[in-house]
């Protein structure tokens, strides 16, 4: 008798449960790849996007210094070179041939500047094109990770608290891009600083208010506010480009409101939107001698919180629109230790209350007269107020305290009155 084994073949459970170990596999696939591919592809055709847009600026600005206002060589390296910087962040980020940076040497003509201009609009294009691309290649992967969770309960369970991790971060992406453009937390020496960014849109964390904080050199800091028309990625996209814009003004004049009056015709001359404007408040604080030099196109009212004293320091000049190039004058004050700016977009003092009245500016010097401890203390009490007093916050909102806090009090030092400078003045 001759034995003969055959194959034993996988029973039906075996085969279910294998399709199972498939399915659990290709669920968490997808889910890597929602939550850090697709994410990580969204944040380069973001930034690919913004690059594009920082070198449109920048080749305007540097076409202007050039030709318009006559300036040296040795004036325009600075420009040259950030330029070069922003065609060098193209090209890193280039997915294909086609999306290179364009070839450009300084100095150039007229001629090299709209070639360079109209290859730098259809870069734009392209990065549009591949943001879209990519969007829509992400959600198509998070579809079908949807439809395999809801066939198969087992991996549903599994895969759904990552799954809610994953669009939450997705809703994120661009604030927190946002933030690491333009509303970037820094430590500046002899400086407390306290901030809040709060955006009306629900479901989205992406506004068009912002702040920024950066150190010019080592005795100076430049302090910004600024409120954009629009809101969700548009209105971010905006502020980015707010942001490399006045930082680039500052690599050649530290004066705010000269940099103020050439951002405004900047603006005015790249803006085809006429219904488009910008309101932003700009300092400079000296942080040896608490002196600070600011501008302010068409702000709500800063506050220089100067001991017991609040006082609302009024717009130096027009809001910056696409129709307007106005000039705008600097102001001065003189901050001791422990004293204080305070900057808020409209969300604060266009804020209603139940009964539809308005905070307005007299409510917040209330409220700044009340208030005390660290400038992130008093920035987050006055959220809180805001959020007691009115049932929801219908507008974006940006805060910005600025408290002067050198290591040493100089002793005996007396406060000079505010002065106004004029336009474009310079000490």
């Amino acid at each position: 008798m001759k034995l003969v084994l055959r194959p034993r073949l996988p029973s039906r459970q075996t085969t279910i449960t294998l399709l199972l170990v498939l399915g659990l596999a290709l669920a968490f696939v997808y889910a890597v790849r929602l939550s850090y591919w697709g994410a990580t592809d969204i944040s380069n055709a973001f930034r690919y996007q913004s690059s594009v847009v920082a070198a449109q600026r920048d080749s305007e600005l540097l076409e202007v210094e050039q030709f318009d206002r006559g300036a040296s060589r040795a004036d325009l390296r600075p420009y040259d070179a950030i330029l070069a910087s922003d065609l060098e962040r193209i090209d890193s980020l280039a997915d294909t041939l086609a999306e290179r940076a364009p070839k450009f040497s300084f100095p150039a003509t007229r001629q090299a500047y709209e070639t360079l201009t109209a290859e730098l609009t259809q870069l734009q294009v392209l990065g549009q094109q591949r943001f879209d691309a990519t969007v829509a290649a992400n959600t198509h992967s998070r579809d079908l990770s949807n439809a395999m969770f809801a066939l198969v309960a087992l991996l549903f369970a599994i895969v759904v608290g990552r799954l809610r991790e994953a669009i939450a971060e997705g809703q994120s992406l661009v604030a927190r891009l946002q933030r690491a453009f333009i509303s970037e937390r820094r430590e500046i020496p002899s400086v407390d600083l306290g901030t809040v960014l709060l955006s009306a849109t629900r479901g989205s964390n992406v506004g068009g208010d912002t702040y920024d904080a950066f150190t010019l050199d080592r005795r100076h800091a430049m302090f910004l506010v600024a409120d954009v028309s629009g809101k969700g990625i548009d209105a971010a996209v905006d502020t980015a480009e707010i942001k490399y814009t006045i930082r680039t003004l500052f690599s050649a004049d530290p004066d705010p409101g000269s940099i103020l009056t050439k951002f405004a015709t900047l603006y005015a001359a790249s803006n085809d939107n006429p219904e488009s404007f910008v309101v932003l408040f700009l300092a400079v604080l000296d942080l040896e001698n608490g002196t600070v030099r600011y501008a302010s196109a068409g702000h709500e009212p800063a506050w220089a919180i100067l001991g017991q004293d609040v006082i609302a320091l009024p717009p130096t000049g027009p809001i910056v629109s696409a129709e307007l190039a106005p000039e705008f004058e600097t102001r001065e004050l003189h901050l001791q230790p422990g004293d204080a700016l305070a900057i808020a977009t409209d969300g604060l003092t266009e804020s209603r209350d139940s009964r539809d009245r308005l905070l307005g500016e007299s409510g917040v010097t209330v409220w700044l007269s009340e208030l005390d401890g660290s400038a992130q203390a008093i920035a987050d009490a006055i959220v809180r107020r805001l959020r007691k007093r009115s049932s929801r916050i219908a507008d974006d909102l940006a805060i910005l305290v600025v408290r002067f806090a050198p290591p040493r009090v100089p002793a005996g030092r007396a406060r000079p009155a505010e002065t106004a400078l004029g336009p474009g003045a310079k000490r």
